[in-house]
């Protein structure tokens, strides 16, 4: 694929040029430079948010009323600090008519989208190989969910005209438009004659939904795809295949999840894109789950932070950091709770009474794997410094 090694290529800003009123004042043409004008975001982004039947069962707090925000308790300032924050959904929200459940096809309680709301997150992508799990009903009625709780969402659609209104969030002055697909829906059929009920990783389809992103507006666009091989930790050549498809089509960043583990990262050299310097994040692991194979508790909350210079129009990505996290899944029977703990200094948690010497021992594999994975393709991403 197109790799960009090393630091970033520095972009020089053209200066503005105005006149100083002592030089209009004696008809000089003496030219001052004044300061650009600059707005910075910060956007961020994590893997899988699933719902394991172990997970309600420890949120439950009612005969139908569960309390997921506690799970964030721990790494609340790391979503709350981005302007903007984005994370794969997955699971459903068919409704308690039908039992609530968790693999191998997820129905979740709504109270676990409130939470996601009132924990920072901003938009949710819904295209996954669970999204058909409780069929046309459940996605339609994961829509509306969604819809009531004020999260934007993309990836599954209500109509075909829903479908094709490429969701674009204005963020400080810099629009993005985000598009998302997935490779599956483990093998449960949409319903026919719906195709647009979610998008399948379709090379057609991904090329004209970035040209519509460009034409809704766009200055960057985000490609969320859900694929890859489970539990490997490198890129697959399917994976490669699609991320080098919507370089060559204008993409500016590229997030992946599916594989429930951490993937390496990398800058690319772009093609018809804003950005000079894109990212691609190629599987963001799982950020909370009750999955117990090796690597599956270790996830990460990724900082793009962006910049767009309003005199010249020029858009960049100055820097890419990252919060490596960690899911305790309530071994202790004082703490059923599944919990995201941040690891950039995870022996503050020795202080927890719940929190044993084997899991602060697992919290620094987590957060020397992940800064392994992260160096294998570039060395230009570190973690946050605190």
């Amino acid at each position: 694929m197109k790799i960009l090694v090393g630091t970033f290529i520095t972009v020089c800003f053209i200066a503005c040029i105005a006149k100083s009123d002592h030089a209009q004042e004696n008809n000089f043409s003496d030219k001052i430079i004044a300061e650009d004008s600059i707005v910075q975001i910060q956007i961020s982004s994590v893997g899988d948010l699933m719902c394991h039947s172990t997970q309600s069962k420890y949120a439950k707090v009612g005969t139908d009323t569960f309390n997921f925000l506690p799970c964030y308790e721990y790494v609340l300032p790391w979503l709350q600090k981005p302007d903007f924050l984005i994370g794969n959904l997955e699971t459903t929200f068919g409704g308690k008519g039908l039992p609530y459940s968790g693999f191998p096809r997820f129905n979740s309680p709504d109270d676990y989208a409130d939470a996601l709301k009132k924990a920072g997150f901003d938009f949710i992508v819904t295209a996954n190989n669970h999204t058909n799990d409780t069929y046309e009903a459940g996605i339609l009625r994961t829509i509306d969910v969604l819809d009531k709780t004020e999260l934007p969402h993309t990836g599954s659609f209500a109509s075909q005209k829903d479908r094709d209104s490429i969701r674009v969030v204005d963020i400080k002055g810099i629009k993005i438009g985000i598009i998302a697909y997935t490779y599956s829906t483990n093998g449960i059929d949409l319903t026919p004659g719906k195709p647009w009920l979610t998008n399948y990783c379709d090379s057609a389809l991904i090329k004209k939904d970035i040209q519509l992103a460009r034409k809704a507006g766009a200055e960057l666009v985000c490609v969320f795809y859900h694929f890859g091989e489970e539990y490997q930790r490198m890129p697959s050549v399917y994976q490669n295949n699609f991320v080098n498809w919507a370089i060559d089509n204008g993409a500016d960043i590229i997030l992946g999840s599916h594989p429930h583990v951490l993937q390496p990262a990398n800058f690319y050299k772009t093609n018809s894109a804003t950005l000079d310097t894109g990212f691609v994040a190629y599987s963001m692991g799982n950020f909370i789950s009750n999955q117990q194979d090796n690597f599956t508790d270790e996830g990460i909350i990724f900082n793009l932070h962006i910049s767009k210079n309003l005199n010249t129009g020029k858009i960049k990505i100055e820097k890419v950091e990252y919060v490596p996290t960690w899911v305790y899944k309530g071994v202790n029977a004082e703490k059923k709770l599944h919990i995201v703990f941040p690891l950039l200094d995870y022996t503050q948690y020795n202080k927890l009474e719940f929190v044993s010497n084997i899991e602060l021992q697992e919290m620094k594999n987590a957060q020397e794997h992940t800064k392994d994975l992260m160096n294998k393709m570039t060395n230009t991403i570190h973690a946050v410094q605190e």
